[in-house]
């Protein structure tokens, strides 16, 4: 199987979903067994969450690298209830307890297995570490037990600003970032995912992977932060609120980072690296993970969040429905944010939130729209989003400006054609609300779609039908060029 690309996984595919679900549920039992069979300090509530999440992120791999993945996230989580138990934090058994958990980082097998083979955490990372190291790529398993490292220290680092009796002044927000986006355990899933990875030249791109990586697992940290203050208050911990960096900030903060993330990631994800897409849907998990409830309490009611911090959780739907409100202005930013969540959760927007933001965005010109693009409704009740699911919809083709095919379909079999009975389209450039941009007219229809640009490769569309009784909004998502696999010229 070819591990390299995540070629016919885009996020709503079928297929993707039948995948994450398939492997989540192969392998609950087998981490739960693993779990139980080290005595980890983790609540097995969680094993789900963890098996979920690590099919999500790479259905295309097989199921035992999503296995191997979720026990590392299962011995993250254990570890932070080691160093946050009150009978063991500070200690000098918890402190030889970390030194011996360096070690079986830095090589020592016998951490594992022989010295500290009463310690159930070193026994398990050097199980962990010892299948990695064997069936990963040296040079980032490496890059892998590097991050660990610095999990392992900054987690110390919280440990000790968390303890008054030692000492300890408050860390800067700096510091605190610079460690606490190691302690979130974004970067360790990701290097570990990185090295399972059959991917030519990967780490010719590492230097645009890495600053992303370090964006979103920023953002991650500040996101974790505000979705769990009311509870770390409670007990005892330090969080970049709690320094003293408002909600709002903290949020806008954190929205920049997603987006710089995604914004480098954009090309390598196009050509349709999966290091690249891997770290795209790690970030995206996460961050959706914490809009909705704190990971850590996952069965109960979710708190609100800290005063200021507005829309990030309680105002953002899921995809079951509509909001029920409406929400107050945001930024454009955050806006764009939002929907582009939504499209790859294939969830659900009303069409006020939707006319707002079609009307900040930017026009497109035709340049930017050849290719193919797949296509995707925000609602599934109206006439309109009715006839395109009877009819297969797919998405559109833009062949050349006089030349597009608005109604690429799947036949019975998944094939996807160009479904003319309809007539073909052309592209203008049409003054909509108030913004001159490229638009697409139907040759025998009266219907116009409007095109704005929320990326490069996602756009907003609104489907102009005269004498319709409501605009129908659309996305496209830019399908990358049908190449089995990218080149080896490092991207």
């Amino acid at each position: 199987m070819d591990t390299s690309s995540p070629t016919g996984y885009p996020p709503t595919e079928i297929v993707s979903i039948a995948d994450t679900c398939s492997t989540a549920l192969q392998n609950m039992p087998r981490l739960e067994i693993w779990l139980k069979s080290h005595g980890l300090p983790m609540d097995p509530a969680l094993v789900p969450l963890m098996c979920l999440q690590t099919a999500f992120m790479t259905p295309w791999l097989p199921s035992e690298s999503c296995y191997r993945i979720s026990r590392l996230m299962v011995w993250l989580m254990a570890i932070d209830n080691v160093l946050d138990a009150p009978d063991h934090a500070g200690s000098d058994e918890t402190a030889a307890r970390v030194q011996a958990w360096h070690e079986v980082l830095a090589g020592d097998t016998d951490s594992g297995s022989g010295r500290h083979a009463d310690d159930p955490m070193a026994r398990a990372l050097a199980e962990i570490a010892a299948d990695l190291q064997r069936d990963g790529r040296p040079e980032l398993v490496a890059l892998w037990r590097e991050s660990m490292r610095q999990t392992l220290v900054g987690m110390r680092h919280e440990s000790a600003a968390a303890r008054p009796d030692v000492g300890a002044a408050t860390p800067q927000l700096t510091d605190y970032l610079r460690h606490g986006a190691w302690t979130i355990g974004v970067e360790q899933q990701v290097t570990a995912l990185w090295a399972l990875l059959d991917e030519p030249d990967l780490p010719r791109r590492l230097p645009v992977l890495r600053a992303a990586l370090r964006e979103g697992a920023i953002a991650i940290r500040l996101l974790n932060d505000l979705r769990g203050h009311h509870r770390e208050r409670s007990e005892g911990k330090i969080d970049a609120l709690a320094i003293g960096l408002s909600a709002q900030a903290a949020r806008d903060r954190a929205e920049a980072g997603l987006e710089s993330c995604r914004r480098a990631l954009a090309p390598l994800s196009s050509a349709g690296y999966g290091s690249a897409v891997a770290l795209e849907r790690v970030v995206l998990w996460h961050a959706r993970m914490y809009h909705r409830f704190d990971p850590v309490r996952p069965g109960t009611a979710a708190s609100p969040l800290p005063s200021g911090a507005g829309s990030a959780t309680d105002t953002r739907h899921t995809p079951s429905g509509p909001r029920q409100r409406e929400i107050p202005a945001m930024s454009i930013q955050r806006v764009e944010q939002e929907v582009l969540d939504i499209i790859a959760s294939a969830g659900e927007c009303d069409n006020a939130r939707l006319t707002e933001l079609f009307d900040r965005l930017e026009p497109v010109g035709a340049d930017l729209l050849i290719g193919t693009w797949r296509g995707g409704g925000f609602e599934h009740t109206s006439e309109n989003a009715a006839l395109l699911a009877k009819m297969r919809w797919y998405g559109k083709r833009f062949v050349t400006p006089d030349h597009v095919e608005p109604l690429l379909c799947r036949d019975e079999e998944g094939n996807v054609f160009s479904y003319e009975d309809m007539g073909l389209a052309t592209l203008h450039e049409v003054v909509h609300r108030g913004k001159q941009s490229t638009a697409m007219v139907y040759d025998q229809l009266p219907i116009i779609d409007h095109f704005r640009r929320l990326t490069d490769d996602v756009l907003l569309g609104l489907m102009d039908k005269k004498g319709a009784p409501a605009d129908f909004y659309f996305h496209l998502t830019r399908v990358p060029s049908p190449t089995p696999r990218p080149s080896g010229d490092g991207g």
